[in-house]
């Protein structure tokens, strides 16, 4: 069911403490980013409830592909969408999502369980031409979320989260566990995580994106600018207790 990884004692069947699913993982990565400019008074008040310190006005639209995911076995590839900031905080240079949509249950629940991953359920498309040029769109329970098509353009700008050649490194967020009785948090810590990641050197490109209205999903509320698009693919993308660094920061409710 996932691959060469193997579930941990006690766990699957009303774990005490470990997950129902592996907590190592691999596969390959291809990744379409757009980078763009979202006014900043937008990103703090999906940020209201996390003490980030925002770097920069940008925000990334990555629609990421992952072919043998091995927690995806049985569809052969998984798919995210990943909308993501720059972030510090306590002398981490590093990423949180404000949004995430995943195709797969499995890769849903690990994210949201162990790391406070935003994800939500979502179908995709993601398909890639002999020229380079890459289409695809995202949907959820049949909602169109987002839709891109991008053609690579050796002339077009490579425009990053961040100037400059340090990028951040790894994921943080707020993980966080909602009151049975009430409707407030009953509790919450900060999760960070860095995955090996080994990407390619940008191809630059030009994109294409539309981004559709919705009231439970509101990306298209951010009404971004495009800067730039690129692809880059990696052979390594992972996890697991030996292969990346996985933290709880602090916790912060109770």
């Amino acid at each position: 069911m996932f691959g060469k990884y193997q579930l941990k004692p006690d766990s699957g069947v009303n774990p005490p403490y470990s997950p129902a699913y592996p907590v190592e993982w691999g596969c390959s990565l291809r990744t379409v980013e757009v980078i763009t400019r979202v006014e900043r008074a937008k990103v703090v008040r999906l940020l209201t409830d996390a003490p980030f310190e925002i770097v920069n006005d940008r925000v990334a639209f990555r629609f990421m592909l992952s072919p043998g995911h091995s927690m995806a076995v049985h569809a052969g590839e998984m798919f995210d969408l990943m909308v993501t900031v720059p972030v510090r905080y306590e002398g981490l240079f590093t990423e949180t999502h404000i949004f995430m949509y995943c195709s797969d249950p499995m890769g849903i629940c690990a994210g949201l369980e162990v790391f406070g991953y935003t994800k939500k359920d979502a179908h995709y498309q993601f398909e890639e031409a002999a020229d380079g040029s890459i289409s695809g769109w995202v949907k959820r329970r049949g909602i169109p979320l987002a839709d891109f098509s991008f053609v690579p353009d050796k002339d077009a700008p490579v425009v990053r989260l961040v100037d400059g050649d340090e990028q951040p490194r790894g994921e943080i967020h707020v993980r966080r566990l909602p009151h049975p009785e009430r409707l407030e948090t009953a509790y919450a810590d900060i999760a960070y995580r860095r995955t090996p990641l080994k990407y390619s050197v940008p191809l630059p490109g030009r994109i294409a994106m539309e981004l559709h209205p919705s009231v439970f999903d509101p990306i298209a509320a951010l009404e971004p600018q495009i800067l730039g698009a690129h692809f880059m693919f990696s052979d390594v993308y992972g996890g697991g207790f030996e292969v990346e660094d996985r933290r709880l920061i602090k916790r912060l409710t109770p």
